[in-house]
């Protein structure tokens, strides 16, 4: 499900630069917080160890991880038990949401001064 908003020309500058502020708060935090979970590839993969280095924000709340194989290990039926990441796990971004989201959510009604729940 997609979602876009269009501002009106004559909507408040300072709202419009606090909810930019908001988005790439969440957007590094969760890129932030998702990297313990990320597991370290395996030798077998052709871009070895890169699955980490591959995440990229290329556009505000859309977080990828180009990697050839990170949907098959995001998507993997185990969790990851050998590498070089203890804390690996299948469905990181899940994982995050799951240990860090009332952290990430009073940063951010922080930055939106409370217009935030």
């Amino acid at each position: 499900m997609n979602f876009r908003f269009v501002w009106a020309k004559n909507f408040n500058p300072k709202v419009k630069r606090m909810l930019k502020n908001a988005q790439n708060y969440v957007d590094t935090q969760c890129v932030e917080k998702m990297t313990p979970f990320v597991p370290v590839a395996s030798a077998r993969f052709r871009n070895s160890g890169k699955l980490r280095n591959s995440v990229k924000i290329k556009k505000a709340g859309t977080i990828t991880y180009t990697a050839p194989h990170s949907r098959y290990v995001y998507y993997a039926t185990t969790n990851h038990k050998n590498g070089g990441n203890t804390n690996a796990k299948r469905m990181w971004f899940e994982v995050m949401k799951t240990k860090y989201r009332n952290e990430i959510l009073r940063g951010l009604s922080e930055i939106t001064k409370g217009n935030c729940k």
